[in-house]
């Protein structure tokens, strides 16, 4: 939409590939905001942070938004089809940030977290061995390293560039079929509108 094409009406339209492009327009976004969280962790860890909550906390926010994308639910998802034809392994690439999410930040089934429990004994040598006392150890994978961080945002970075094609494509159709319909019935229609949902819609599915 153009600057002078603000105050214009704009009818509601509910095809197929109304919603598809819907749909990527939020994964444009979702993979916009993990190229952003990326960069944001990047010179968070050049400056040796040490606020590991703010680090892993974007690091989790970059993979959850990026997986997302692949998500196909009541929106239309990528599939790994969308890295045909490029050099590398991308694919592989994407796999291990998919796994992450799915195996490390969603469900706790992988080594990235550890909990090992012991009891604590009486030295070897002491005159009565007994147990003292319980520990624990943990270990957690708060996020990756520069590099692993930079190759997420420039996955993102691939995926939304081809997104914004298919998105194009998208928009024509959109277009084409419009113009199909009778254009005082397009003026009749509601105009388009978002409201903002409520707490009571926390656990309701998206229509």
């Amino acid at each position: 939409m153009t600057p002078e094409q603000i105050d214009n009406p704009i009818a509601k339209v509910e095809s197929k590939e109304a919603l598809i492009l819907a749909d990527l327009a939020a994964i444009f976004q979702d993979l916009g905001a993990t190229m952003h969280t990326c960069s944001h962790l990047i010179e968070l860890l050049k400056e040796d942070s040490k606020d590991q909550i703010l680090i892993e906390s974007l690091w989790t926010s970059a993979l959850i938004r990026y997986a997302r994308c692949f998500t196909a639910s009541k929106r239309f998802g990528l599939s790994e089809s969308i890295f045909d034809g490029l050099q590398g392994d991308p694919v592989g690439a994407h796999r291990l940030y998919i796994n992450l999410r799915n195996k490390h930040i969603a469900h706790s089934v992988n080594p990235f977290e550890q909990m090992e429990v012991g009891v604590i004994l009486s030295p070897v040598k002491s005159a009565e061995k007994e147990v003292l006392g319980v520990a624990t150890l943990s270990m957690r994978l708060i996020s990756h390293d520069v590099e692993g961080i930079r190759q997420l945002g420039t996955l993102a970075k691939v995926v939304m560039e081809k997104v914004s094609k298919l998105a194009k494509d998208y928009e024509q159709k959109v277009i084409e079929e419009a113009r199909k319909i009778p254009i005082d019935d397009l003026y009749k229609r509601p105009r388009l509108r978002l409201v903002a949902a409520g707490p009571e819609s926390a656990g309701k599915p998206r229509p």
